[in-house]
């Protein structure tokens, strides 16, 4: 009798697989969402822009699309509800599934962005992986500036926030990224910056750029972070990989080192003041890979002279973000729970002021940078006279 049912069971699986699920839709009853903006609409509003990829009758262009997208608007009490009504302005279901960036506009997330976080993963179909990005003026339009190559607005941002390990300017955040530390409260969390620029080459032409972070203060937007103040963050974090240092040797004269390990330590202590003093130490590992100093040598006293101005630069660029940070009140190196984990009694007694504590409280840093490799032959020029 149980091998009679398990043969039965066998059956009807490969008859429902091989017949089709009931109730599945087809990709022409679809409208594939691929990035999504949000503003703040009209009257106190939320708005909603979807960016949306053209799809062709099978066959007729690889993986079924056009060459192009186009866009779909509402505005709702919510941006569950814009969500919502956007579905009466198609005449397909909406996937959301596919969405692949999340574009907020300065000013909505201003106001906070938890309440669309929550949103967003009460949709479902997000995935864990969509990126999240910040951007000055409206959302809907940084949507629509023309990418630099293929069709599709989210494809392009993936494309430039990847230089994010070699350049150092921005920072690749998801949403389940944001998600945890909204919930969890460690520390304050970052989103990258989207600038729409002008193109250089055609002044008449905007390009896109992801380059800075904006900084949370929670879930309230705080401010953009300047290139240093960002590097120092990232330093200080241990996210820094292969970005660039540069140190002048004199007039229009530079010498350019790749970042190959970065290192860092951070070490809070607090006493019975409830006065915390915070340091930390970057090891950084460096090669020379530009040298236009004319008539200098490269020798070991040279180098080790450039290692303290290395020291001294990159020391430097640690301090001007935490200065940053004080002045916001903004712990964005989660200091204060390293000190929950260290000091659990005297945390106890900080955590209801902590942003006026962090704000206040010292902070040194120092730098060991080591030179490697010069990767090529320095050829001395000889002297006259």
């Amino acid at each position: 009798m149980k091998h009679r049912t398990w043969r039965l069971a066998v059956i009807l699986g490969i008859c429902l697989i091989s017949s089709g699920c009931r109730g599945n839709m087809e990709l022409n009853d679809l409208h594939l969402v691929h990035s999504i903006a949000i503003d703040e609409g009209s009257h106190g509003l939320t708005k909603l822009t979807a960016e949306i990829a053209e799809l062709s009758p099978s066959g007729q262009q690889p993986k079924g699309m056009h060459n192009g997208t186009f866009f779909l608007s509402s505005e709702g009490n919510s941006l569950f509800e814009a969500a919502r009504l956007m579905r009466t302005k198609s005449d397909r279901t909406l996937l959301w599934g596919h969405t692949a960036v999340i574009l907020f506009s300065k000013a909505a997330a201003k106001n906070g962005i938890n309440k669309h976080i929550e949103a967003i993963r009460r949709l479902k179909q997000f995935r864990n992986s969509t990126l999240l990005y910040v951007t000055e003026g409206q959302a809907f339009e940084a949507l629509q500036v023309s990418k630099p190559k293929g069709p599709i607005f989210s494809q392009t941002l993936k494309g430039l926030s990847q230089g994010e390990k070699s350049t150092a300017l921005t920072q690749q955040t998801s949403l389940i990224e944001v998600y945890k530390d909204l919930v969890n409260r460690t520390h304050d969390l970052t989103i990258p910056a989207l600038q729409v620029v002008k193109d250089p080459i055609m002044s008449k032409k905007q390009e896109l750029q992801a380059t800075g972070l904006y900084a949370f203060q929670g879930e309230q937007l705080i401010g953009l972070m300047s290139t240093t103040e960002t590097k120092g963050y990232l330093r200080a974090l241990n996210k820094m990989e292969s970005a660039v240092e540069t140190l002048s040797c004199g007039p229009n004269q530079s010498i350019t080192f790749e970042n190959v390990s970065n290192k860092s330590v951070i070490q809070p202590f607090v006493d019975t003041t409830l006065k915390p003093k915070t340091h930390i130490d970057i090891y950084a590992t460096l090669n020379i890979t530009g040298y236009e100093c004319k008539g200098a040598e490269i020798n070991p006293e040279i180098i080790l002279e450039l290692e303290k101005k290395l020291n001294k630069t990159i020391a430097s660029d640690v301090q001007q973000y935490i200065r940053y940070s004080q002045k916001h009140k903004i712990d964005l190196l989660g200091i204060g729970e390293k000190i929950h984990r260290s000091y659990p009694n005297y945390w106890k007694k900080m955590q209801a002021s902590w942003d006026d504590i962090y704000a206040t409280s010292q902070f040194t840093v120092t730098a060991h940078c080591r030179i490697d490799h010069t990767n090529f032959i320095f050829e001395i020029e000889p002297s006259v006279g």
